[in-house]
């Protein structure tokens, strides 16, 4: 009989210990409770318990007539794949797809741009809804959900409807794509021509209908749209990306005050500034002197940063005269697909690949259905310009996050899946490391193909000499090469 109890507990442990798997950008370490693995290692991370299982942490729930149920991931490194014919992401894209002349020559099909439709979840509600948060693998915007009448729905309602938020792929999908969650990742995981930018944002979906019931008769399922960000010497602040960070940096100090920590002390000029066990001053601050306002600044305060001093002036002059308001509340309307309206161009990489994280959902299928079991990439020609400090905020909430106290494997201690970033200590690596592309990728590069309604789409394209304009003049704004 104790015998029998023996092996009983030994099971249960067994499977509760399958579902704390974790992935990381680091090295493995493999203990006997919670295995973590690094990318050449991430097919071994296990799922037992889908909706529990900490090692697949996407879990697209909500998606009709499939789920997640094997780990797809294969390591086929940029610098020497191993692994035959795959489809792994992310990959180099290359522009040479477009060119009639070049042996990869990949004749785009796509005939228009993506439509879209925001969903029927307001900025305040997603904000009330927890939306924002900071995952050990990458920052996020969730889309809230809940469970009503035995299926999953977006959480927020507009005059009784729940709305996803929604894509319209070109040529051969012919059902509307509905927006399970946008990730945002430090550096970028894709690269352009050999370039890596500053950050990626990936807007993940997952097809509204059942293969079944496609008017294509596809069985698609997975759906990912990308936009590089690309921080400028001397550039401007992206106004939306700001609204973010400061929700993001909300969310930060909510986890940290549910764990009894003090606040992380770091200002963002522009968000609210959080001191829960804190009382240093700033070094200017304003006073109310009936209907003016002055700025005192603390000059006999050592250590005085006054590039950081002035640009703070700069704050407060603007947020004076009603030109800003706390955590960038001017800044909209708020939609999903701001980075799509942003970024100034339509056109993109069209490829078919996998998650970026385990289970890297995407194996590849030989034959006829090559493009069932596919996460179907459209990443934008171009990057938006952010600032330098954008950035350094970004990496900053990653580097400093801890696990809430919820979380079953570190609860309230620093839990991160960054690697190092190499040349800088104060920034990570959040990116999966480069696969090598294979014809099974069925890469393009839909450049041009139909009339953009940007009107800096159209200038680009008007130049007829197509090599300069792929690689002299890359972008729809003034650049030299990439």
């Amino acid at each position: 009989m104790m015998q029998c109890i023996v092996l009983l507990v030994l099971g249960l442990g067994l499977a509760w210990s399958q579902d704390l798997d974790q992935f990381t950008y680091q090295t493995t370490s493999d203990t006997s409770v919670n295995p973590v693995y690094a990318p050449p290692d991430w097919m071994s991370v296990r799922c037992e318990h889908l909706e529990e299982c900490a090692g697949w942490p996407e879990k697209f729930l909500a998606a009709p007539d499939w789920t997640l149920t094997t780990n797809d991931c294969q390591w086929c490194p940029a610098n020497g794949n191993s692994c035959g014919t795959h489809h792994q992401s992310p990959i180099n894209l290359e522009r040479n797809r477009a060119i009639n002349e070049s042996e990869h020559h990949n004749q785009c099909v796509d005939a228009h741009f993506m439509h879209r439709a925001d969903s029927s979840c307001t900025w305040d509600e997603l904000i009330r809804l927890n939306a924002f948060s900071i995952e050990r693998y990458a920052l996020q915007i969730k889309q809230p959900m809940e469970v009503y009448d035995g299926s999953y729905r977006v959480a927020c309602s507009n005059n009784g409807d729940h709305r996803w938020a929604e894509l319209d792929y070109s040529k051969g999908f012919s059902n509307w794509w509905w927006l399970s969650h946008t990730d945002f990742h430090v550096p970028s995981e894709h690269t352009q021509e050999g370039k890596r930018y500053d950050a990626e944002m990936q807007l993940y979906h997952f097809f509204s209908v059942s293969g079944a019931d496609s008017k294509a008769g596809v069985p698609d399922q997975m759906g990912t749209v990308s936009i590089f960000f690309e921080a400028y010497e001397g550039a401007e602040d992206y106004g939306m990306l700001n609204k973010i960070i400061c929700q993001w940096r909300r969310a930060e100090d909510e986890t940290r005050a549910q764990c009894n920590q003090p606040s992380i002390y770091n200002e963002y000029v522009g968000c609210t500034n959080y001191t829960r066990g804190h009382t240093r001053s700033r070094n200017l601050r304003m006073m109310d002197q009936g209907e003016e306002s002055a700025v005192v600044v603390d000059v006999e305060k050592p250590g005085v940063d006054w590039a950081e001093l002035l640009s703070d002036l700069k704050y407060l002059e603007d947020a004076h005269h009603g030109r800003r308001m706390t955590d960038f509340e001017e800044v909209g309307p708020w939609n999903n697909y701001f980075g799509l309206e942003d970024v100034k161009t339509e056109y993109y990489f069209r490829y078919s690949g996998t998650q970026t994280i385990p289970p890297c959902y995407g194996i590849f299928t030989p034959g006829p259905d090559n493009r069932a079991n596919t996460n179907h990439w459209r990443v934008m020609k171009d990057p938006i310009r952010v600032s330098p400090r954008q950035i350094d905020e970004m990496h900053r909430l990653l580097k400093n996050r801890i696990a809430p106290p919820t979380d079953p494997i570190k609860p309230c201690q620093p839990d991160s899946a960054a690697g190092s970033y190499e040349g800088n200590d104060a920034r990570v690596n959040m990116s999966r490391p480069l696969q090598s592309t294979h014809e099974a990728h069925f890469m393009t590069f839909c450049e041009c193909r139909w009339v953009s309604h940007f009107a800096e789409d159209q200038a680009w394209c008007s130049d007829t000499d197509q090599l300069s304009r792929l690689y002299n003049h890359p972008y729809n704004f003034e650049s030299v090469g990439f």
